[in-house]
């Protein structure tokens, strides 16, 4: 046996043929380290910012905000990283825009008005548990 040039001319070698197996690896891999780093949170979503610190988001981050207690932010930017809660089938996206105070050492988040209306099935709601939420 020799080493020598291909047995199969250049034009029958198709160029995915070796580049959907890198593709699928990437891809896996992505997926894998993706979903290491997302945490779910199950608490009480409670409305308004009452006992919370704004991180003074500028008005162009929207009415959709949350509030999520200090030690559960790790590297999370406020203004700048978002958070999506779902309650009872129903799912929203919102801004972290403050550390909740009164929620320290729970998963509880406090939402905006719009934010918890978005999730709320009676306008006589304040508060939604469980509710599921994690950092995008």
């Amino acid at each position: 046996m020799t080493d020598g040039p291909s047995k199969f001319p250049p034009s029958q070698i198709h160029p995915t043929m070796f580049s959907a197996k890198a593709l699928l690896a990437a891809i896996t891999v992505t997926v894998v380290i993706g979903s290491a780093n997302a945490v779910n949170y199950t608490g009480t979503a409670n409305l308004g910012f009452y006992g919370t610190t704004n991180c003074g988001c500028p008005p162009f981050n929207g009415p959709f905000a949350v509030a999520i207690p200090t030690q559960l932010v790790g590297d999370a930017v406020c203004c700048d990283d978002s958070v999506t809660i779902t309650y009872e089938g129903e799912t929203t996206t919102a801004v972290f825009s403050a550390i909740y105070d009164t929620g320290s050492g729970t998963e509880n988040i406090a939402l905006s008005a719009l934010a918890f209306g978005a999730l709320a099935g009676f306008p006589e709601d304040t508060s939604l548990s469980p509710a599921t939420w994690f950092f995008n």
